[in-house]
């Protein structure tokens, strides 16, 4: 099965768990995080990639969207990105992923899962990874449609939740963020995967 996707990429929260640092921009192996996300997807064949967050972490994007009003939550996001998505499936992945080309690849090599709205990462604790999933693009712009002026800090399943979605499981190495100082520290002293 081939399907044309772009990438919807995360990158405008406020770094509360890691002390207010601008997670986009912190290094990990030589590379800002988010430019990690971006050169996986690309690599993956995202036909354009887009970045929701401030100026400096879309530097190698194809488009910077910002959710209003700003930092009004992950959702929010996804809701100003989608509308700049040109491709019928969309990558939706946070900025901090440890291991971006693991989770990208094993959404793409499981596209005989897709249900009708798309494909989501399960971790091995059960939670579903919503942002590390393959998402239909007009089944997410319509789902946030629906929720209106409801988006503003509500939780990402507010929409993602309501969508036909296979869930694929995978084991919590896969889906790893980075969104504490001990997750930085562990990710900076693992070179194993990319």
């Amino acid at each position: 099965m081939n399907i044309t996707f772009d990438a919807l990429i995360l990158a405008g929260g406020r770094g509360t768990r890691l002390g207010g640092a601008n997670k986009p921009e912190l290094l990990l192996h030589g590379q800002r995080l988010v430019d990690r996300v971006i050169d996986a997807a690309r690599r993956a064949g995202a036909q354009r990639v887009v970045v929701i967050g401030d100026p400096p972490a879309g530097t190698k994007a194809d488009a910077l969207v910002r959710e209003d009003p700003p930092f009004a939550g992950p959702l929010a996001g996804i809701a100003a990105g989608i509308a700049a998505v040109d491709h019928p499936w969309c990558l939706i992945l946070a900025c901090d992923l440890q291991h971006p080309d693991a989770v990208i690849g094993t959404l793409l090599n499981n596209l005989d899962r897709l249900a009708t709205d798309g494909l989501v990462l399960r971790d091995a604790q059960g939670y579903l990874q919503w942002l590390a999933g393959l998402y239909r693009t007009t089944s997410v712009a319509e789902a946030c449609t629906e929720l209106g002026d409801r988006l503003v800090n509500a939780p990402v399943r507010a929409a993602l939740g309501t969508l036909d979605l296979a869930e694929l499981p995978v084991d919590d190495e896969t889906t790893n963020d980075i969104d504490t100082p001990q997750a930085l520290e562990r990710a900076r002293n693992n070179e194993t995967r990319p």
